[in-house]
């Protein structure tokens, strides 16, 4: 059994937790889910007795009080505690992480560059991937009908990277903060191009939106990274750009070759859902904890 803790109760999501328990359980593994924003400490030790791991994301972190009450409960888990942590660790963060590695058995991270910064022997890459609960198309919505598409959180150096591309591109330009599910493949169905920024992501870190959006359907063009070169080929599931000049050159040219950007967006969307989804990746992470 898997003693899954984490935030399932999180609402208007990219419903990560809903897609890991789903691959895990698609894996033939039992999964107890409890939710890590209401839980007592008795019940969750008494449940990891009989578990084979302890599965946690950034739980208890939010704040001291949190982040006290759970560093309890890692003090007197006995089974195997396995951290999968999503995003870049930087400040804040990296703290943390720091903190519980001492107590847990495995980190699973998706931020690389971190990992090449240190010697821990417990840290291991595991990127995030798409979820396959329904991977049919998305259907083209008239109010989401846009020819270059930024969808995240706009802030730091992005601010810019917008305020570039709404000079050169006017209003061909949109942004869309947190699309999700089945409204993010509509809107891959509406959108002809969607552009990745180039921060905060680096060589070894970039979003999972990558996934995201080509598990959606969409055509995709990123900042040339070395380690999502060895996932993603250039020109057949995507398109890498090199700088904003390049990456304005490589917009011009996508718009006015429909034909050559449909075929990338269906292999891209191809490649992601068959080889980088949650159960793949969950089947990695139960090889590595041998269960």
């Amino acid at each position: 059994m898997i003693v899954y803790f984490a935030n399932h109760n999180n609402k208007g999501s990219d419903n990560t937790e809903k897609h890991i328990k789903y691959a895990l359980e698609k894996l033939g593994k039992e999964v107890l889910a409890i939710d890590e924003n209401n839980y007592t400490l008795e019940e969750v030790i008494e449940a990891t007795k009989s578990a084979d791991i302890f599965l946690f994301h950034k739980a208890g972190i939010k704040d001291g009080t949190n982040f006290q009450k759970f560093m309890e409960l890692l003090t007197n888990t006995i089974c195997p505690k396995v951290c999968w942590y999503f995003d870049k660790i930087w400040g804040d963060r990296e703290m943390v992480v720091e903190t519980i590695l001492p107590f847990i058995d495995k980190l699973f991270l998706t931020d690389e560059t971190w990992k090449k910064k240190h010697t821990y022997n417990n840290v291991e890459v595991l990127r995030q991937g798409i979820g396959t609960e329904d991977t049919s198309a998305g259907k083209f919505r008239p109010e989401l009908e846009t020819e270059i598409a930024f969808v995240g959180q706009v802030y730091g150096d992005r601010i810019a990277f917008i305020e570039k591309l709404k000079k050169r591109y006017g209003d061909k330009v949109r942004v869309f903060g947190n699309i999700f599910n089945r409204d993010l493949y509509d809107l891959c169905a509406s959108t002809k191009i969607f552009v990745a920024p180039d921060s905060p992501g680096d060589n070894w870190y970039w979003s999972s939106r990558v996934y995201m959006i080509l598990g959606s359907g969409g055509f995709l063009l990123h900042p040339k990274y070395e380690g999502l070169k060895e996932e993603f080929e250039h020109k057949k599931d995507l398109v890498y750009y090199n700088d904003f000049e390049d990456l304005c050159s490589k917009i011009d040219y996508y718009l006015r070759n429909e034909k050559r950007r449909k075929k990338i967006q269906e292999q891209g969307y191809k490649k992601c859902v068959e080889k980088y989804n949650y159960e793949t990746r969950c089947a990695e992470l139960l090889k590595k904890m041998g269960i």
